[in-house]
């Protein structure tokens, strides 16, 4: 894919999904997919190799959180892999203070990579399991992953790191009322109020994308 095509084609679905991107932005995700292709040869850092895909499937779907939340915010992204969602939100949202966990050092490697060949700021990349993190000095206002297929050990991981207030965005594939149902009894298991869900379709026919946000609650 030429970089022309490729412009145009993240233009017009990064729109779609509610988010418009600068041309100054549109360069940079042209640059993280050069590097991500270049990457991909040797560690097998995404299974889409196809370039469209990785356009809809990786950095719009990683987009897709973005009209909803606050950009002045300290984002936590965990289970990042090659930085999704992590750094598509930041190249979209430079306000946001981005920080990665990823247990994978290959994968943490490439992230520290991007963000230098970027030159992004504000946004930092460490191996680790979020479990084994140091609490920070400030809190992550908002927690967010894609890298969870269920609901269920997600919640039990980040639970413990967030305060009244903080919010959890799961980013999870389609479900049904039955399971959003179940959802909202493991939210309240864990002090959680499950706030918003918003269903969508990637564009392009690329699937389906549920998005859960959930705010932890005061003890009473």
């Amino acid at each position: 894919m030429d970089k022309n095509k490729f412009i145009d084609l993240l233009r017009q679905t990064s729109q779609e999904v509610g988010v418009s991107l600068t041309a100054s932005k549109l360069e940079l995700f042209w640059l993280y997919l050069q590097e991500l292709l270049e990457w991909n040869k040797t560690f097998n850092l995404t299974g889409i190799r196809d370039p469209a895909d990785i356009i809809i499937k990786n950095f719009v779907d990683s987009l897709t959180p973005l009209p909803h939340l606050e950009r002045s915010c300290r984002l936590l992204d965990i289970g990042s892999g090659a930085g999704f969602p992590g750094i598509p939100l930041k190249i979209a949202a430079p306000q946001l203070q981005v920080h990665i966990v990823d247990a994978r050092r290959k994968k943490t490697s490439f992230l520290k990579h991007i963000i230098r060949t970027l030159e992004l700021k504000g946004v930092t990349a460490l191996h680790g399991r979020a479990e084994e993190m140091e609490q920070p000095e400030q809190q992550f206002q908002i927690i967010i992953s894609r890298a969870f297929r269920r609901l269920e050990p997600l919640i039990k991981l980040v639970s413990p790191l967030m305060e009244p207030g903080n919010m959890l965005v799961a980013m999870l594939g389609p479900i049904s009322e039955t399971e959003q149902k179940r959802f909202n009894l493991l939210a309240v298991a864990e002090n959680l109020k499950l706030n918003k869900v918003v269903s969508l379709e990637l564009p392009r026919g690329r699937g389906g994308r549920t998005l859960l946000f959930l705010q932890k609650q005061q003890i009473s």
